[in-house]
């Protein structure tokens, strides 16, 4: 499949999702359809990475898009602009996002250092989407780092599914 036909794939399962938790309440079937869209935005967050010629201004535009969502969201969940007790998706890929980059300096000089910035980079991200309550939390952002570390292996998608 095509990047392209990923990106509308996940959009059409969000829709779904976002339906099924305001206009059609009760339809179970579309937030489990729904649910499909995070593990595509992931992987395409991780392929993101790779063919990024800038990740400081993909880096950026993923935060402003995390930041201009909020309020939405915000809106929705806790009917007022500041909600702390649930932020939104982007803030897990942009946090994903941050912690590749960490295991990337590591795989592009292996020294001890690099590794415990990787380690610590990846456990301060999942921490981050943990205790800051964003969508899927550390998992999601653990999700964007298994994307990116199984990418060139054989039967990648094995471990990947």
């Amino acid at each position: 499949m095509s990047r392209s036909t990923l990106k509308i794939l996940a959009m059409v399962f969000m829709l779904l999702d976002h339906m099924w938790a305001t206009v059609i309440p009760g339809n179970q079937w579309m937030t489990n359809v729904g649910r499909m869209a995070f593990p595509i935005f992931a992987f395409q967050i991780a392929e993101g990475y790779i063919h990024t010629s800038d990740f400081v201004k993909y880096a950026k535009r993923l935060l402003v898009f995390a930041l201009l969502s909020e309020i939405p969201f915000n809106l929705f969940h806790g009917s007022s602009l500041f909600y702390p007790f649930h932020q939104n998706v982007m803030f897990t890929l942009w946090l994903g996002l941050l912690a590749i980059k960490t295991i990337d300096r590591f795989k592009q000089e292996r020294t001890a250092k690099n590794l415990i910035i990787a380690v610590g980079g990846t456990a301060g991200a999942a921490l981050a989407a943990t205790i800051g309550f964003t969508d899927y939390g550390g998992m999601g952002v653990f999700t964007v780092v298994v994307f990116y570390l199984f990418r060139d292996f054989p039967y990648a998608w094995l471990a990947q599914l």
